[in-house]
């Protein structure tokens, strides 16, 4: 049975709620790569927010033994968010030359674009510290929620033309912001914008498999995570991607709850690394409107790993798709620099 948080009820809209329970067991001749970027509020909704990512490859060799650690990365940083979201510190773990040249920078549109330009040899080598970089403008957009999460709504009734100028800016931009969605009808017709309940968090840690993740801390009340796991195996001569998202928030009563969730599946060509077959199924979703962009990942067939990141931003747009969605599809870009640790 799923549960909800006690604080406020479900909107009777709401979207999927079937989150994932536990992670498969690794299996020989795989490489696991595991990431989290914690978003922390110690000063609360109208602070700062602290930044603290970290991820880890982790190889389980074919023949038995011993996995082995292939890359570990940690990231700290401070976001300024009450204004305009810039980057007010960074740091990396190991160090990483150019990545201070991001401070100052909005942790927003066109951050990832930035974060390439400072660091192209993490870039262009999938490397982990990549990906916590890479991940920060979607994490940040999503720690919105944290300010108005308590009340459950955006109340933009003393500001028609500023809820009219919000409902533009995001007019059709994806499945859940469709024109006559949830979201925005409601918007317009109450001057009220509705913030989903999601289901709490089953445990992801397995008992059975200690190194199954990466260490981390327990998120305290306030704060939002996203983690992310993606196993890539070789099988019946193709590789083989076992992935999931999930982003969620720890509410005033100390239980986390799932804002996001998805799993994937991909069938990859070792040759070309082209996907051959995929399927992105929805685990938890705000608005009803939103699990049928899941079929948006088909897109994908067909396509190479390696260009996936700028193709994804490019082609898929719209009331088709979703952006939490893309968030997932565009991390199999790094599948060309796990790759090599099978081998």
């Amino acid at each position: 049975m799923v549960t909800t948080s006690a604080s406020r009820p479900v909107h009777p809209q709401h979207g999927t709620h079937d989150p994932t329970s536990g992670t498969p067991a690794r299996r020989p001749g795989s490489v696991r790569r595991t990431t989290t970027v914690d978003l922390l509020r110690p000063d609360g909704t109208g602070g700062e927010v602290l930044v603290d990512a970290r991820g880890r490859d982790l190889v389980t060799p074919a023949g038995g033994g011993e996995a082995r650690t292939a890359g570990v990365s940690r990231v700290r940083g401070r976001v300024d968010y009450p204004r305009n979201a810039a980057l007010a510190e960074i740091d990396t773990d190991p160090a990483l030359a150019g990545v201070q040249r991001l401070i100052g920078t909005p942790v927003a549109s066109g951050f990832r674009a930035k974060v390439v330009e400072a660091v192209p040899v993490a870039a262009g080598a999938r490397a982990i510290v990549h990906l916590l970089l890479d991940d920060l403008p979607g994490a940040v957009l999503v720690s919105g929620y944290a300010v108005h999460a308590h009340d459950g709504h955006v109340d933009m009734r003393h500001d028609r033309t500023q809820a009219e100028a919000f409902a533009a800016g995001r007019l059709d931009l994806c499945s859940g912001f469709r024109r006559d969605g949830t979201m925005l009808v409601q918007l317009s017709e109450t001057g009220i914008f509705p913030m989903p309940t999601g289901p709490v968090a089953p445990d992801l840690e397995s008992p059975a498999d200690p190194a199954g993740w990466h260490e981390y801390e327990t998120l305290p009340v306030g704060a939002i995570r996203r983690r992310r796991r993606m196993d890539v195996t070789r099988e019946d001569g193709f590789f083989r991607v076992d992935a999931m998202f999930r982003d969620s928030y720890v509410d005033s009563g100390g239980l986390e709850l799932v804002i996001h969730e998805y799993t994937l599946d991909a069938v990859i060509d070792p040759a070309e690394l082209r996907i051959e077959t995929i399927e992105a199924v929805p685990r938890v979703l705000p608005w009803v409107e939103c699990p049928v962009a899941a079929a948006s990942a088909g897109a994908l067939a067909g396509r190479t790993v390696g260009d996936l990141r700028p193709w994804v931003r490019a082609q898929l747009a719209g009331t088709s798709t979703c952006t939490h969605l893309n968030d997932l599809l565009r991390s199999l870009n790094d599948v060309d620099g796990l790759v090599p640790l099978l081998r």
